[in-house]
């Protein structure tokens, strides 16, 4: 199985300094061959970014995969994220997508850009940067994404009612794991004040009447457009079976309305997990976790290591602001840790933010490749998040995966 990767040297938020324009601005470039029986690839990205002080009220950025060159290559995938100037800043970027019809020896260039999307706006990449692409076939992975993964690729308005909006089927054997991720692009329509909730549910089995597996509720107000990306490991199989997952999206609250418009993007497959975290209830509102200014521990994985093992970290971090008459714009800093907080090693951090009296409830996804091992042995990794001022307030509400995974 072919895999490679892309992280800045260091993977922090406020590492970099990147700024992007109206012009496609190139971040990370990816060579690959599928290897021996692969014939596609699967494309995950993870950026954070933020408006520059002298943009307009809202910036959008344009993030988009081609296939060869930018701009003269074939644009593969592409997803719109929206932050304010003043108010919620900064945003991490997560999405995915693959690429069907490769040979499996020959090699293929994917090249990430970002762009905004009106003139008079800007922004720069601040950090963190991760993108992997691994070769992979039927029998590995299952996905389901739409025909034309890229902004405008599709207009699937949502309502009150839950909408089916992607499937796949897993085979899966007693004691075996499925690893679930979906990203999907979506825009809300209609007013915006003072925010749209789009509520994603993850179902085994039919929606409403199989098992509800998990769940995550993201908003948005003025900047209207957002990227919500989750995860979440289903285990406990006690016999071999066929399983079907459904992702269904609705908009909660009466008298607001959203679409999906892509890219949209659902993964399954049943591979060795070296370790992960889920809540017990792995939902939207199921959990009430204070994150405070010196850092809350969320989760802990351990992993046994051995030299050129490459560890895929990733996590989903449902969380909320409380309510408060004064608006306020509340940043959480999240971090991957090697090794105990703060006396180890600082792997990975990412900023996200949201505002008290209006898109209060975020889903933050987070990305990072450890790798350089040079002997055997189990580490520890954490995952943290931290208030930037202690006059803020937030709390994870659910869901929370946190997954570490060999080599893909």
């Amino acid at each position: 199985m072919s895999y490679q990767f892309y992280t800045l040297p260091q993977n922090t938020s406020g590492a970099a300094n990147i700024p992007v324009s109206t012009t496609p601005t190139p971040l990370a470039s990816l060579t690959i061959a599928a290897g021996p029986g692969n014939d596609f690839v699967v494309l995950r990205t993870n950026v954070g970014w933020r408006a520059q002080a002298l943009s307009d009220v809202v910036t959008q950025v344009l993030f988009k995969i081609w296939r060869g060159a930018p701009v003269t290559g074939e644009l593969v995938c592409s997803v719109q994220d929206g932050v304010e100037r003043i108010f919620d800043y900064a945003a991490t970027t997560d999405f995915n997508t693959v690429v069907s019809g490769l040979s499996s020896d020959q090699a293929v260039t994917f090249v990430l850009t970002a762009q905004t999307v009106d003139a008079g706006t800007q922004a720069e990449m601040i950090g963190p940067i991760t993108y992997t692409a691994f070769g992979t076939n039927s029998d590995t992975i299952r996905y389901f994404q739409l025909p034309s993964n890229t902004v405008g690729g599709a207009n699937i308005p949502l309502t009150q009612t839950p909408a089916p909006v992607a499937f796949v089927n897993v085979d899966v054997k007693p004691g075996q794991e499925a690893v679930i991720r979906t990203s999907i692009g979506w825009r809300a329509t209609n007013t915006v004040i003072p925010k749209v909730d789009v509520l994603f549910k993850l179902w085994r089995g039919a929606p409403v009447t199989g098992t509800l597996i998990a769940s995550a509720d993201d908003s948005a107000d003025i900047e209207r457009g957002v990227v919500t990306s989750f995860s979440h490991v289903d285990s406990g199989f006690t016999a071999a079976q066929t399983v079907t997952y459904v992702l269904t999206a609705e908009v909660p609250d009466p008298n607001y309305t959203a679409s999906i418009v892509g890219a949209l993007t659902l993964t399954s497959n049943v591979q060795a997990v070296s370790d992960f975290f889920t809540l017990p209830q792995n939902t939207a509102g199921s959990a009430i976790i204070p994150i405070i200014s010196t850092g809350t521990p969320l989760a802990a994985l351990t992993v046994a290591t051995s030299p050129n093992l490459k560890i895929n970290l990733r996590a989903a971090v449902g969380w909320a602001i409380p309510s408060t008459p004064a608006d306020r714009f509340t940043p959480v800093l999240f971090k991957i840790w090697r090794g105990a907080p703060v006396t180890g090693t600082l792997l990975y951090s990412a900023l996200d933010s949201g505002e008290s009296r209006f898109d209060y409830r975020i889903v933050t996804a987070l990305a990072h490749v450890d790798s350089g091992f040079t002997a055997s042995g189990p580490v520890t990794y954490i995952l943290t998040a931290e208030l930037t001022s202690p006059q803020m307030a937030a709390n994870v509400v659910g869901l929370l995966t946190f997954t570490a995974v060999p080599d893909i």
